[in-house]
């Protein structure tokens, strides 16, 4: 099961970063994740969509160890994580940024940025690797703001930065463009696909559907805690269950 290339006399594949195998999380009398099975490919770029409540947070929170699995495993390039604590599988190259903003708002941007990168880079790195994180997010020059004073899309993008600073393999975001203006959301699309041509594998969460058009390369569809659907977007979009699920309520 290891991530590695195998090379054929007709062809590459690719094996996954991340597997999940009958991976359940019940809370009581309800299934909230229900022997869930994916497969996400190194170097991917891969979106959960499905309606309100049918789990995909709550995958996203037993990926990174914030929740115990009920049922079911967690592979991270091939060896089982399923038990491993969060800062175990951060070590291991696993990020997360998550719906709401996970800032320190009384702080500076760069501030922020010390904590993210005090683990994972050299005192003497530190200023450069953090300057080449905030240019990538075009916020640079608000590296001595303080948090709160900050726009929305602004918190969501030092969040990212924030993310990338163990170096990530697979980076996972919850809603990254969720309240955003067009022209944030543009510029998000952009972000996202440049992290993926670098090389991170990336697992997505969003309900705007013009966004997920943009990036995903493969979609997976959530309904009451189940995989109802899995294909390329215009799969998805062409697939008459999935529309009246999903698509057709928005």
């Amino acid at each position: 099961m290891d991530t590695v290339l195998t090379r054929s006399a007709n062809k590459v594949s690719v094996k996954s970063i991340l597997e999940l195998k009958n991976l359940g999380k019940y809370f009581g009398g309800i299934r909230a994740v229900d022997g869930v099975d994916l497969s996400i490919r190194e170097g991917e770029l891969h979106c959960l969509i499905g309606p309100n409540g049918a789990g995909k947070s709550t995958i996203f929170k037993m990926i990174m160890g914030v929740y115990e699995p009920s049922v079911g495993s967690v592979y991270f390039e091939g060896k089982d994580i399923t038990k491993k604590k969060n800062w175990e599988r951060a070590d291991m190259g696993l990020s997360i940024k998550m719906q709401i903003p996970g800032v320190f708002g009384e702080l500076s941007v760069y501030d922020n940025m010390r904590i993210a990168t005090q683990k994972h880079t050299k005192l003497a790195k530190m200023d450069e690797e953090i300057t080449k994180l905030l240019d990538l997010m075009d916020v640079r020059h608000l590296k001595n703001e303080i948090v709160n004073n900050l726009s929305h899309g602004q918190q969501q993008w030092l969040e990212i930065a924030m993310s990338l600073a163990c170096k990530p393999r697979l980076l996972l975001l919850d809603e990254p463009a969720a309240g955003m203006g067009p022209e944030e959301t543009e510029f998000t699309a952009q972000l996202v696909r440049k992290l993926n041509k670098e090389g991170i594998t990336i697992l997505f969460i969003d309900h705007d559907m013009d966004f997920v058009r943009q990036i995903a390369q493969k979609v997976t569809v959530l309904h009451f805690g189940q995989k109802f659907a899995e294909g390329t977007i215009s799969e998805i979009e062409s697939n008459e269950e999935v529309v009246q699920i999903y698509l057709g309520n928005g």
